[in-house]
């Protein structure tokens, strides 16, 4: 077979990429159906388990929920947890369905390999106990879904893994769209909280998947937002100091729910139980507040179009702020539900409406005119969630889909960067996602390159390639080492074999001139800061920031603290620039 010419090299590379890029479009649009048809099942799912378990098949049960007796809360809400464990036991025979952190950790560490089976059953369990009731939410269980399925395409057709996270993009994408309709936000959230960067490659791949999944979505289910919200306006900008101090409530109300969702967890694991029957425990304890409140059952869609729509009193909001944190923590605690994303929306708005009553009391005492409280839910809605999720580009985007209103996406932005600002400040992270992968020992703070230097230890770089001497060696022998090793350093060693000092061929130069210099011990330079094979890459680039070395010995984690190898500089340069290479890609 005749070879090409070397010069037309750069049109067949050429060819390539144009046919990665129809390739990945064409990808792209059959991911984005093939989600969106995923999300539509699911949510008819979650319909025909609320119409069996709590009679009313519809998304908005928030007249129907005052009207259950406690028999059919309780009788909902225990049989979903014991389906639940039974999916978990016998089907899935794991301890909980998956959800956006695991999809996370696929792109990042698992070359976006998703078990499908599993995949399906987490979807399935999920909405089991949205429709039995469980307080948790809906967008993470499809956002998984459509990973999940997207998963599966790449591997059918063994996509090489730059095609492969830019397909998971898709799905991801997809997922958020077909739940919101809003393609916008879906983009955003994709490259903002599961790939991590705005690659430009995957940008048009994602945009296709996510215009798709809104296509279809608006076919099946018409053209209508998540939340019909009202008409409103912001009545003057001598309000937005409010917003400001909005964010700061919502910063709040986001620590505390974050908090409350890691304090419940462990306190579920101190409960005696098997973990895979932990859902049926946790419907009980959801049953028993739903009779306090039965508005906190489910998904909460409902109940946040109320307050939006300023259907509840200050009392409720308050009450609702404090049983939907436990309720939410519970569920997702005992694994009863796995989605973040709705009771984040919910406690938003609940928290925004309530603020909003008291400014409108404050200013009543002043004499100035602020807008409703349902304007504050909106804001409210947007900065809870965007601090819990970590994605304010994302929810900001909703937020104006489904207003469309320049004025309040103003205000929104004020109410998101203090709420986000805030929160990172105190929890020191992201999101609750990158604490949940912190709690399981992976750490994606900051991307997959930052993650690459933080999982690879010294051991893995370092080399046994060094020279040592007693501190008695003389000049000669010293001169003698380095001439014929090859070394541009000694670590001198004392009689416990532990390193006392280093000499290189500046320092022996220097001790040529002097007479009384004999012997290492009284010229070589101190070493401060030395290796353990256990450091990882991102600890020795900091120690090797402060010491302003090119080379660091190695020492054992002991007391002994004998030198075992030395690491190079240039080695962990490399390991990083390769990493950052990988994840551009």
């Amino acid at each position: 077979m005749m070879s090409l010419p070397k010069f037309l090299a750069p049109f067949r590379l050429q060819s390539l990429r144009q046919r990665d890029k129809i390739l990945s479009s064409i990808l792209a649009l059959l991911t984005g159906i093939g989600v969106a048809y995923a999300a539509i099942g699911f949510r008819q799912l979650i319909a025909l388990t609320q119409d069996i378990m709590l009679g009313r098949s519809d998304e908005n049960i928030l007249d129907h929920v005052s009207t259950l007796t406690p028999g059919r809360i309780l009788f909902a809400t225990i049989t979903g947890g014991l389906i639940i464990s039974f999916i978990y036991r016998y089907l899935m025979k794991a301890n909980r369905a998956d959800s956006i952190a695991d999809v996370m950790a696929a792109n990042a560490v698992n070359h976006t390999v998703i078990d499908a089976r599993k995949g399906l059953f987490s979807a399935l369990a999920s909405a089991i106990a949205l429709g039995a009731g469980s307080a948790a939410g809906r967008e993470g269980p499809v956002v998984h879904l459509g990973a999940t399925l997207s998963s599966w395409i790449s591997r059918k057709l063994h996509l090489p893994p730059k095609m492969a996270r830019t397909i998971l993009g898709c799905g991801v994408a997809a997922a958020v769209s077909a739940s919101f309709n809003a393609p916008i936000a879906g983009v955003f959230f994709a490259l903002e909280v599961i790939l991590g960067q705005y690659a430009l490659s995957a940008f048009a791949p994602i945009v296709i998947a996510s215009v798709a999944a809104a296509v279809v979505s608006r076919i099946h289910l018409g053209d209508f937002p998540a939340f019909i919200i009202p008409n409103y306006h912001i009545s003057t900008f001598w309000e937005f100091p409010a917003f400001l101090i909005l964010g700061m409530v919502s910063a709040l109300a986001a620590i505390i729910f974050i908090k409350s969702l890691f304090f419940t967890e462990r306190i579920a694991d101190k409960i005696p139980i098997p973990e895979w029957a932990r859902p049926a425990f946790g419907g009980l304890a959801i049953g028993l507040l739903a009779l306090i409140s039965p508005y906190i059952l489910g998904h909460g869609y409902g109940t946040t179009d109320g307050v939006l729509k300023e259907l509840f009193s200050f009392q409720t909001l308050l009450l609702l702020i404090v049983l939907k944190i436990a309720a939410s923590s519970i569920s997702l605690a005992f694994r009863f539900g796995t989605g973040i994303f709705s009771p984040s929306i919910f406690l938003g708005a609940v928290v925004g409406g309530a603020f909003g009553f008291v400014a409108s009391w404050v200013a009543g005492l002043t004499g100035d005119f602020t807008s409703s409280y349902g304007l504050y839910a909106i804001v409210g809605m947007g900065a809870v969630s965007s601090a819990v999720l970590g994605a304010p580009i994302s929810t900001i985007l909703i937020i104006f889909e489904l207003t469309g209103d320049y004025q309040i996406t103003a205000a929104l932005m004020v109410s998101v960067v203090i709420s986000n600002l805030m929160t990172q400040h105190f929890l020191r992270a992201t999101s609750v996602f990158h604490m949940q992968l912190k709690q399981d020992g992976l750490d994606l703070e900051g991307g997959r390159a930052r993650h690459v230097m933080r999982s690879t230890s010294v051991r893995e770089l370092m080399t046994g390639n060094y020279a040592t001497a007693s501190t008695l060696a003389t000049r000669d022998q010293l001169q003698e080492i380095l001439l014929t090793e090859h070394h541009s350093h000694i670590y001198i060693l004392d009689e416990g074999c532990k390193i006392t000092g280093l000499v290189t061929v500046a320092e022996l130069q220097k001790a040529n001139g002097d007479a009384d210099v004999q012997t290492a011990q009284s010229f070589c330079r101190p070493v401060p800061i030395i290796l353990s094979p256990s450091d990882s890459l991102e600890d020795a680039f900091q120690k090797f920031d402060m010491s302003g070395e090119e080379t660091l010995p190695v020492v054992t984690d002991d007391a002994q603290s004998e030198i075992i190898g030395i690491l190079h500089h240039r080695f962990v340069l490399q390991a990083y620039n390769k990493a950052l290479l990988d994840e551009k890609e």
